[in-house]
Parts: structure tokens; C-alpha cells; sequence
């Protein structure tokens, strides 16, 4: 009879239950079947830690992109109630630093050269690379453009304006136009 009462407890059917977004995991089933499943519980830690990181950085993601918006918005406020429109941007980059006095530093020469490419692209901002390109196009050797643009930003003379993955574009600041304005001959 014993044995029957095992074989019984043997079919009866096993149960888990894994909440991932709680962190909660539930055994149900003969005492073979949850030491079985024990021994795969670390997997099923790890798994719910991966999810758990991956859903902190989304929302790390959401809240930096929001605030990247609101930091874009406010500076573009600035920018289109003065006028900015003062700082023509002539088609050629030559002329354009040409326009500029002769004893300007590296960062100004990078504010220069990042205003001109954000003034030729589509989106009116810029990505680091493209300043970089631009700099070495034109026979311009600065030390570390991207500390360069970094130290500006720093300044607040550039801005985030969005963020793709790890790609940041930029936009030359309220302040970075009228730094611009003071460095003109």
C-alpha cells in the first residue's frame, strides 16, 4: 500500500511559479522535483538580477532623456528671443573663421568650428565626430577636440539636445552664440 501512496505522490503534477517583476519564485511538487529545480535556482537569480538592471536602466534612460529635453527646450526659448539670426553663417567654413579675431584658443576655435556644423546640418545640432572631421578637414589641430567640446559643455556654452545609445548631439548654448559674438572682429 505504501507503495502505491508513492507512486501516487510521484505523478502528482509539479508546480513553479516565477514572478520576475517581484522577485518571487515558488516550488510546488514532490521533494525530488524541488531539488531538481534548486539546483537551477541560481540561474533563475541571475536571470531576475539581469532583468531587474535592465529595467533600472531604462528608466535611468527615460529620466536623463527627459531632462535632455527640458535643457533643450529652455536654451531654445533663449536662443529664438534674441536674435540669433545676427551670426550669418557664410557657406564656406573659411570665411566663416575668418570672421573671428586672430588670437583665439583652442576651445574657441572648437565653439567656432562646432556653431558651423550645427549651422550645416539638417537638425541644427551636431555630434562630436562631425566637429572632429570638420577641425581636421580645414588643417585645424587642436590637442583633444572632444575634451574640447566636453570643457564647453561644462561651461555651458554647448547642450545636449539629444541622445541616441551612447551618441550624444550637441547645440551651441544661448551663452555659446553670445561668446561667439564677442569673438567676432
Amino acid at each position: 500500500m505504501e507503495s502505491k501512496s508513492e507512486d501516487v505522490e510521484m505523478n502528482k503534477l509539479a508546480k513553479a511559479r516565477i514572478n520576475f517583476k517581484t522577485g518571487e519564485v515558488e516550488l510546488e511538487g514532490s521533494e525530488q522535483f524541488v531539488e531538481g529545480q534548486l539546483a537551477n535556482i541560481d540561474a533563475i537569480a541571475d536571470y531576475m538580477a539581469l532583468l531587474s538592471t535592465n529595467n533600472s536602466l531604462d528608466e535611468e534612460s527615460i529620466v536623463e532623456q527627459e531632462e535632455i529635453a527640458a535643457v533643450a527646450e529652455v536654451e531654445q526659448e533663449k536662443l529664438a528671443s534674441t536674435s540669433e539670426r545676427e551670426l550669418q553663417v557664410p557657406n564656406t567654413f573659411g570665411e566663416w573663421l575668418h570672421g573671428f579675431k586672430d588670437d583665439i584658443n583652442d576651445l574657441e576655435k572648437a565653439l567656432i568650428t562646432a556653431y558651423y556644423v550645427q549651422k550645416q546640418s539638417s537638425q541644427n545640432d551636431f555630434k562630436t565626430s562631425e566637429v572632429n572631421k570638420s577641425l581636421l578637414e580645414h588643417g585645424i589641430k587642436l590637442s583633444n577636440p572632444s575634451r574640447s567640446l566636453q570643457d564647453l559643455s561644462k561651461k555651458k556654452l554647448l547642450f545636449q539636445t539629444r541622445k541616441d545609445g551612447k551618441l550624444k548631439y550637441m547645440r551651441v548654448s544661448f551663452d555659446g552664440v553670445n561668446h561667439l559674438k564677442s569673438l567676432q572682429r
